[in-house]
């Protein structure tokens, strides 16, 4: 091992004597370089992604709080973070636009001038389908109330057309599947993808977040009532929260956001704070989140 290691410190000395080792390359400022700044970490593709935290951003949020004591810290970070919306208008609807920073292919990962990743291709929200041109779906549906979020890239996401269409403006209840807006889950089409359930959740709660006119109910049958800005089911949702874990897509999703708005959906950071929010709507949601503990 000793002669080892000398003879180890021996070579390095002469490279670095010999100026042979490679020195590093400066980054292109130009736009739509391919190198990352230092301060940029390369985005990857996977099945699943562990939860961060990111820097001190939740640094006001305490482990004590639960309930409307949480959703109310919650709110005010949001609010102090966010430094404005992209706009629904300016979102639009090719793989130029905003939503290349949000829901890119990252196999066609490319940097700007800042550092910042996007692709050139879109992920279709549901499906995972590659696409360059699309439609807006309102995860929280506009005659539900979506309107009041729909400015906010967090909410609308980019998908193909005719798997747009399949929804209407249902609630998520798992396992229907209706065109009558009785209810959807999109584990139930064909084009779905199941663990796309742990995506609608979390974005649904992040609009309880954003916007304090919102509901949530946990009665199915007023996923047809359009009148009170509710969504639905909470029960369904907090489970597929659990049951998902958060995806190396809702990854890329949270930095593109925060770097276009400056601020986050918390329940990708932390999942865990859904069932510290809500567990308590009722024995259903409690029995549910207390397979957590």
């Amino acid at each position: 091992m000793k002669k080892t290691f000398i003879f180890t410190s021996i070579a390095l000395t002469s490279l670095l004597l010999g100026g042979c080792l490679p020195t590093p390359k400066k980054k292109s400022s130009s736009s739509g370089s391919d190198t990352p700044s230092q301060s940029t970490v390369v985005p990857v593709s996977g099945s699943g992604a562990t939860s961060v935290d990111p820097g001190d951003y939740y640094a006001s949020i305490t482990d004590d709080m639960t309930g409307d004591t949480l959703l109310k810290a919650l709110r005010d970070l949001n609010k102090a973070r966010k430094t404005g919306e992209v706009g629904y208008g300016n979102m639009g609807t090719t793989a130029t636009k905003m939503y290349k920073y949000t829901d890119y292919d990252p196999d066609t990962v490319k940097y700007d001038a800042k550092g910042q990743p996007y692709g050139t291709v879109i992920i279709s929200f549901y499906s995972g389908n590659k696409m360059t041109s699309f439609n807006r779906e309102h995860v929280w549906p506009q005659t539900h109330g979506g309107t009041r979020v729909e400015h906010d890239i967090h909410m609308p996401r980019p998908t193909i057309p005719s798997e747009n269409s399949s929804r209407g403006h249902s609630f998520y209840i798992e396992g229907m599947k209706s065109k009558s807006n009785d209810g959807w889950d999109p584990a139930m089409e064909d084009f779905g993808k199941e663990d796309y359930r742990g995506d609608s959740a979390r974005i649904i709660f992040y609009c309880m977040v954003a916007n304090s006119t919102l509901t949530l109910v946990d009665d199915g049958s007023r996923s047809s009532d359009t009148s009170n800005n509710e969504m639905g089911v909470i029960s369904d949702m907090l489970s597929w929260n659990l049951r998902y874990a958060v995806q190396d897509r809702e990854q890329r999703r949270n930095a593109g956001a925060q770097y276009l708005q400056g601020n986050r959906n918390p329940f990708i950071d932390h999942p865990e704070y859904a069932c510290r929010i809500w567990s308590g709507f009722n024995s259903k949601t409690q029995q549910i989140c207390s397979s957590q503990s």
